[in-house]
């Protein structure tokens, strides 16, 4: 088995990428805040800690507008660097939107089925082997079931990303049913690596014949070339209608495809207690130097919110910055 790695990158202080982005911010009601698009300066960290941690990959792809980091490798036997335009349709570029990015994976040239894909925020933390994302031809993933993921409106968030998530389960429902998705492999949705809870939320759901929600897993995804190939099968306009220029709430997100191999059971079930996610402000960084110390967690997602002042941004980036460079101070064979 092949498992490819696909991560993307932007590199916001591009003067090219940033005349761009202004004459298409003015067109929009989209997402453009600033902390969809700071560079925290830890890319180089990503591909340590790939080097470090998993050496086994076959290929990783880096995904950017065009732009790449001035330190990569370009010829690195295990890189492949790829263009927006490389495998994104004409008429949905350029793209500011990360749902536009992910949406079209399975049209990259030389992907193979099985590949794990990370945003520039998720790093690997301490070592694993291929079985960490694939076992018996399947993606190993957590399917815990969860109606707690209900949108609620601020002025800074607006929906954020709940309600795109409804908007995913709203796609799964029209395709499947879940009694009988769940009758035909009972070992998914009652097994113990649901938790005690998840158990007791399952048979709570009994008889349901719709999904209701997911749990949250902001960290790395391995997933199934094949899965994307087969929703875009089914519903193009819809997964057209959500490749925007820049983030809207009201569409869909690539965590349909996820539910989509759950309620397809086409998925390796595991526990979901090896990653963790913290958010990038002051309030966290003795939980973000701790995780980083933790061989348990094997990857570790620092997300960038709008709480985050562009004050404390510049605090929080040297010292991020300097815990990443005590972790991983020998360079990969990825930069120069």
């Amino acid at each position: 088995m092949k498992i490819d790695f696909v991560v993307t990158w932007l590199d916001s202080s591009d003067p090219q990428w940033q005349a761009e982005f202004a004459k298409y911010k003015s067109q929009t009601a989209g997402r453009t805040e600033a902390d969809r698009f700071r560079n925290w300066g830890l890319f180089r960290y990503w591909f340590r800690a790939v080097e470090a941690y998993a050496p086994w990959v076959n290929k990783v792809f880096l995904v950017t507008n065009g732009k790449f980091p001035d330190w990569i490798n370009e010829n690195h036997p295990k890189l492949v660097l790829v263009r927006h335009s490389d495998y994104i349709p004409e008429r949905f570029l350029p793209t500011f939107n990360s749902r536009t990015i992910e949406m079209f994976f399975h049209r990259m040239p030389g992907l193979s089925e099985f590949f794990v894909y990370f945003n520039d925020d998720c790093y690997l933390n301490a070592p694993i082997t291929p079985k960490y994302y694939f076992r018996k031809g399947l993606p190993c993933d957590c399917n815990l079931e969860s109606c707690l993921n209900v949108p609620t409106y601020t002025k800074a968030d607006k929906f954020d990303i709940y309600i795109s998530m409804l908007a995913d389960i709203g796609v799964i429902n029209a395709h499947f049913n879940r009694y009988q998705t769940v009758k035909q492999s009972l070992r998914r949705w009652y097994g113990w690596h649901l938790g005690l809870k998840g158990i007791i939320f399952s048979l709570l759901l009994g008889r349901q014949r719709k999904f209701v929600g997911f749990g949250i897993m902001h960290w790395e995804h391995p997933m199934l070339k094949s899965t994307f190939e087969e929703l875009w099968s089914q519903e193009p306009e819809l997964l057209e209608s959500s490749c925007t220029t820049f983030r809207e709430d009201l569409t869909l997100n690539p965590y349909v495809f996820r539910y989509w191999q759950f309620a397809s059971n086409k998925f390796y079930p595991v526990k979901a207690n090896s990653g963790r996610m913290w958010i990038l402000t002051e309030s966290y960084i003795d939980k973000i130097a701790s995780s980083l110390s933790d061989n348990r967690i094997k990857s570790l997602c620092l997300n960038d919110v709008s709480l985050c002042s562009e004050e404390e941004f510049i605090r929080m980036r040297d010292a991020v910055q300097s815990l990443f460079a005590k972790k991983f101070p020998k360079m990969s064979s990825f930069e120069n």
